[in-house]
């Protein structure tokens, strides 16, 4: 039982700080290369994760009825 907890454990671990180096990256990338303003990044980035927020609710919804 602990076993399989430690692996989930690394394995979310592991996932986010992907995430977070993928995130940096493109940030960076579009940022320097593609003349995006920080703040225009942030906004972007923003309005997506509520996006997917939404999203990933309605989905719930309908897949409960």
């Amino acid at each position: 039982m602990l076993n399989a907890l430690n692996s989930r454990f690394r394995a979310i671990v592991s996932m986010t700080l992907a995430a977070i180096l993928v995130a940096a990256f493109l940030r960076h990338t579009l940022h320097v290369y593609g003349g995006i303003s920080r703040e225009a990044i942030r906004a972007d980035a923003i309005l997506l994760i509520a996006g997917v927020t939404i999203v990933a609710m309605l989905l719930k919804i309908l897949r409960t009825r």
